[in-house]
């Protein structure tokens, strides 16, 4: 269980030496990279995590008439890896790569969608549902495709569930995609189109902003990486002792009052990931991905905190075998169906998976008390649907229907 000690012992000849040697290592990350320094100007406007912002500025992008000298060209780009990642996409990505784009009509904030855009040449209303830091909202993406068909006859309807994550929606015909992939896209975009000297400034500063404060880049993630290793003995000593986000300090207090029930996986700025003690004595689980995931098994709670609420969600994230996910999903999806009504497509690929979410409001500056009410307001409510009981029982059986890895099939290596 995590513990946050307020009163640290005094620092040692050694701890205060790999104290020194990280603090070089991040300066020199902070000027590679440029964190919290330079003129960025969708920074300056206070744009970082304003969704109807980031939806305009993609909006511009994707309109091939729009005066960036990009012309269809990213438009085709975010199609394209749209198309891959949709469970029924009603066209190909040949289609995408043959058809011309150039008479495409953007919108953004019309008929509530984020961002839609018209494709006269393939007959297909493209829609984007932008979201950062807010939570989708009870049979939103239903609503919305419902919506798209009855006032779009004449178009076939593709929707994507854009997130920093590239999480599921709850409706299963929508296809999911994460601001990597945007970002990934603009990148090589931009790389094979020549444009105007301040649109490349623009679309720079763009990148820069949300490989900061959204999705980091590969680069980045390594380089980090790479400091852990080297300074692990410092950056510990910095989450056990410097980790005192007011969420931090709220999961602490609510989590102590548990009995020793759940254990900590993560603890963060503004998340904080959990599970019960019960989940890891389940034999023979499928282990998670720790490339991509928080915790050795790949079922967890979390706790988040956004603009002007509190996020309670159940979760299953990636697995080291990746063919045994799916099982998993949609076995709790079953159990929880009357919690959380809407149905998805078997067989999806995705990596993470959100399987409830409760949610509540608070003050857009809040006391750590407040948070301590949130969290166990909402944990009332996750604990009317017996989280731990049915997930046991639900893992447990699936636990039970995976075979074990035989032993003469373990690669040993020395």
């Amino acid at each position: 269980m995590s513990s946050i000690s307020a009163n640290p012992p005094p620092i040692s000849s050694a701890d205060e030496k790999s104290l020194l040697d990280l603090i070089e290592a991040l300066v020199h990350l902070e000027g590679e990279f440029q964190l919290g320094v330079g003129f960025n100007v969708f920074e300056a406007v206070a744009i970082a995590r304003q969704e109807i912002r980031h939806s305009r500025f993609l909006a511009f992008l994707l309109n091939p008439r729009s005066p960036h000298g990009l012309g269809p060209a990213f438009l085709r780009a975010i199609l394209s890896a749209a198309v891959a990642e949709h469970p029924d996409s009603p066209v190909s990505r040949l289609d995408v790569a043959i058809t011309d784009l150039s008479g495409s009509s953007v919108h953004c904030e019309r008929d509530h969608f984020d961002i839609a855009v018209e494709i006269p040449s393939l007959q297909l209303l493209f829609v984007i549902e932008n979201k950062i830091d807010a939570a989708e909202s009870a049979d939103q993406l239903q609503k919305y495709r419902e919506r798209a068909l009855s006032r779009y006859q004449n178009y076939r309807f593709m929707g994507t569930f854009l997130t920093p994550s590239g999480y599921e929606g709850e409706d299963d015909n929508w296809g999911t995609m994460g601001y990597a992939t945007v970002i990934a896209e603009l990148k090589s975009t931009l790389l094979n189109t020549a444009v105007p000297p301040d649109v490349e400034m623009a679309i720079g500063h763009y990148i820069q902003l949300v490989e900061r404060k959204i999705v980091a880049s590969q680069a980045l993630i390594d380089a980090c990486k790479s400091i852990y290793q080297q300074h692990r003995t410092a950056v510990d000593l910095l989450v056990q002792y410097g980790q005192e986000s007011q969420l931090s300090q709220a999961f602490d207090q609510f989590i102590s009052a548990t009995g020793g029930k759940l254990e900590t996986t993560a603890l963060r700025s503004n998340t904080a990931t959990f599970l019960f003690a019960d989940w890891l004595k389940i034999q023979n689980f499928p282990e998670a991905d720790r490339k991509r995931w928080s915790s050795t098994f790949p079922v967890v709670l979390w706790f988040a905190v956004g603009v002007k609420g509190v996020y309670l969600r159940l979760e299953v994230g990636p697995l080291v075998e990746p063919e045994k996910r799916q099982p998993i999903v949609d076995a709790l999806r079953e159990k929880f169906k009357s919690a959380n009504s809407r149905t998805r497509k078997k067989g999806s690929g995705n990596t993470y998976t959100r399987i409830l979410t409760f949610s509540t409001s608070i003050s857009e500056d809040p006391e750590i008390g407040e948070l301590v009410d949130a969290m166990k307001k909402l944990w009332q409510i996750a604990e009317q649907h017996k989280l731990n009981e049915t997930v046991c029982g639900v893992l447990t059986s699936v636990a039970a229907a995976s075979p074990p890895i035989p032993q003469d099939a373990v690669v040993q290596t020395s």
